[in-house]
C-alpha cells in the first residue's frame, strides 16, 4: 500500500512528544497552574500528532477500510487539532489571574467556538459540508473543509495571541518574543500546508517543535514559579496603583467639594478642612487606627456638603437668623445625607453630614438622637465643628479666646457634647498654650 501523504516528519517527532510528556509527569511533582496548563497542551499535541499519522495511513488505505472508519479518524483528527489550539489559549491564560466576570465571558466565547467546530464535524456524515468520499473511497474536501480543519485552530491561536499582546506586561520580554514567533511560524505553516502542501503532514511536526522550544526556553518548574510569582507581583502592583489612584481621586474630589461649600461663606473659608484636621487628631488620641482616622478626616471634609443647597444670602446674613432662615439652614444635614448616601462605595461617608448637629442630650437635629444613639463619628465631628465655629470669625460672632472655648466645651460636656470624647479636645486645647492650633491650620 502506497501512502497518499508524507508522514515522516510527524512520525519523527512522536518519540520526542512522548519523552517530553513523560518528563513533565515525572518532573512536575508540585505543578503550578501554568505547569498544569502546559502539560495539558503538550499531551494534546502528542496525541494529535500520533492520530494525524494514523489518520493519514487510514485515509491512504481507502480501498481496504470502510467509509465509517474513514469518517471516524478524519473527524477525530480535526477535533483533536482544534482541541490542541484550544488548550493553547488556556495555557496563555494561566499566566494571568482573571476576575470572575472576565473568566466567564472568555470561557463562553471559547467553548462556543469549540462547540460550533465539533457540531460541524459531528453532523458532517449527514450534511457532507466538510468532507465526503467518492465511490472509490477517495477523500474529498468540501466547502467547509478549510474553515473547519484549519480555520478554527488558527482562530484559537489568534485569540491566544491577542490576549498575550493585550496583557503583555504579565509576560517576560523573552517569553513574549518566543511565544509570538512560535505562533507566527505555526500560523504561516498552516497556510502553506493548506495552500501548497496538502499531502505533507507538517503542522503537528511544527507544533511539537514549538512545544519543545517553549519547554527548553521557559517551561522548567522553577522558572514557572518565578514567572507566576512575578505575574502575581505585577498584578498586585497594578491593583495597588489602581486603588491608590482611586483613593487619590476620591480625596481630591472631596477637597474640591469642601472648598466649593466653604466658598459660599465669606467668613469661614477653610472651615471644612480645619474640622477634618481637628476630627482626625481627636480620633488619633482616642486610639483609632490610621484607616479610621482617614475616614474621620473625610467625614469632616464633607460634613457641610448640604450647604450647597442653602442660599448665600442666608449663609452670609449679618446678624441673627429668623426662625424660617434657621429652619432652612438646618436642612443642610438632610441635603448632605441625600447627596453622600448615593456614593455606594463609601457608605459611611454620609454619617457626618446628617448627624453632626445632634446633641448628646437629644436636643439636636435632624433626628433628635441621644447619647450613644448618635454615631461616634458624628459625635467627633460635632466637637471639631463647634471648636472651629467658636474660634473663627462668623457673620454673627467674633472668635472666642482659647480659655472661653475651653470653658464652653467643659460647660456643654454631657449636654451638647459626648463627655468621653470632649476630654481629648480639652487635652488638645491644654497643650496649645499659645493658641496656635487654629492658626496652624488656616
Amino acid at each position: 500500500m502506497s501512502l497518499d501523504y508524507n508522514i515522516f516528519l510527524e512520525v519523527a517527532v512522536i518519540p520526542l512528544d512522548i519523552a517530553l510528556f513523560v518528563y513533565l509527569l515525572v518532573r512536575y511533582t508540585s505543578p503550578t497552574k501554568v505547569n498544569i496548563a502546559f502539560r495539558r497542551f503538550t499531551c494534546a499535541v502528542m496525541i494529535t500528532t500520533f492520530f494525524d499519522v494514523v489518520t493519514a495511513i487510514v485515509s491512504s488505505a481507502h480501498t481496504l477500510v470502510s467509509n465509517p472508519v474513514h469518517y471516524f479518524f478524519n473527524m477525530t483528527d480535526s477535533a483533536l487539532a482544534s482541541l490542541s489550539a484550544f488548550l493553547f489559549i488556556y495555557y496563555i491564560y494561566a499566566y494571568c489571574t482573571m476576575n470572575q466576570t472576565a473568566s466567564k465571558l472568555r470561557n463562553l466565547m471559547n467553548y462556543t467556538l469549540l462547540a460550533v467546530n465539533y457540531l460541524l464535524l459531528l453532523t458532517n456524515p449527514i450534511t457532507g459540508w466538510v468532507f465526503t468520499y467518492d465511490e472509490a473511497g477517495n477523500y474529498i474536501h468540501e466547502f467547509l473543509f478549510i474553515p473547519v480543519a484549519y480555520g478554527f485552530p488558527i482562530l484559537f491561536f489568534v485569540i491566544a495571541s491577542i490576549y498575550m499582546l493585550r496583557h503583555h506586561m504579565m509576560y517576560k520580554k523573552s517569553q513574549l518574543i518566543t511565544m509570538l514567533l512560535a505562533i507566527l511560524v505555526a500560523g504561516t505553516l498552516f497556510f502553506l500546508q493548506m495552500l501548497y502542501f496538502d499531502n505533507v503532514l507538517i503542522t503537528f511536526f511544527i507544533a511539537s517543535i514549538g512545544v519543545l522550544v517553549i519547554f527548553l526556553s521557559l517551561e522548567t518548574p522553577e522558572y514557572l514559579r518565578l514567572v507566576q510569582a512575578t505575574a502575581e507581583l505585577n498584578e498586585a502592583k497594578t491593583r495597588e496603583a489602581i486603588l491608590e489612584s482611586k483613593d487619590r481621586l476620591s480625596r481630591e474630589v472631596m477637597l474640591a467639594l469642601s472648598k466649593a461649600v466653604d466658598a459660599k461663606d465669606h467668613y469661614t473659608n477653610g472651615h471644612s478642612s480645619r474640622v477634618a484636621e481637628y476630627a482626625k487628631e481627636i480620633a488619633k488620641r482616642m486610639g483609632k487606627s490610621e484607616k479610621e482616622q482617614e475616614e474621620i478626616y473625610e467625614l469632616g471634609l464633607l460634613h457641610d456638603i448640604g450647604k450647597i443647597g442653602v442660599s448665600e444670602e442666608i449663609i452670609n446674613k449679618e446678624g441673627r437668623l429668623t426662625d424660617e432662615e434657621f429652619d432652612e439652614i438646618k436642612k443642610h444635614t438632610l441635603t448632605g445625607w441625600e447627596i453622600l448616601k448615593t456614593i455606594t462605595e463609601i457608605p459611611w461617608l454620609s454619617k457626618g453630614a446628617r448627624w453632626h448637629h445632634e446633641r448628646y442630650d437629644g436636643n439636636g437635629y435632624p433626628d433628635g438622637l441621644k447619647g450613644k444613639e448618635i454615631p461616634e463619628e458624628a459625635r467627633i465631628i460635632c466637637l471639631a465643628d463647634s471648636y472651629d465655629a467658636m474660634t473663627s470669625k462668623r457673620s454673627y460672632s467674633v472668635p472666642k479666646s482659647q480659655k472661653e472655648v475651653r470653658d464652653e466645651i467643659v460647660r456643654c460636656s454631657g449636654t451638647q457634647f459626648d463627655p468621653d470624647i470632649a476630654i481629648y479636645l480639652l487635652e488638645m486645647i491644654d497643650e496649645d498654650t499659645e493658641f496656635k492650633l487654629h492658626g496652624n491650620l488656616t
